[in-house]
């Protein structure tokens, strides 16, 4: 029979942000934290080149996790 008390560990990705391991901590679904840790990292691939973005990013661990939950990319 299988466990479903124990949470599955996180990826390398949802580790990575503070604020998804916040988010991961306070019983969020975690296939949810994996979704937006893969569109964050979309993002970073996409938009890391333009300074504007890379100015931010290198200030906050978590901007690429913002502007993915900004939803830019819809």
């Amino acid at each position: 029979m299988r466990d479903t008390t124990s949470k599955r560990e996180p990826s390398e990705l949802v580790k990575a942000s503070p604020l998804l391991m916040e988010c991961y901590a306070l019983g969020e679904d975690i296939d949810e934290l994996e979704r937006q840790a893969r569109g964050a990292e979309r993002l970073k691939e996409v938009y890391s080149s333009i300074p504007w973005h890379a100015q931010r990013a290198a200030k906050d661990p978590d901007y690429w996790n913002d502007l993915y939950g900004s939803r830019i990319n819809w």
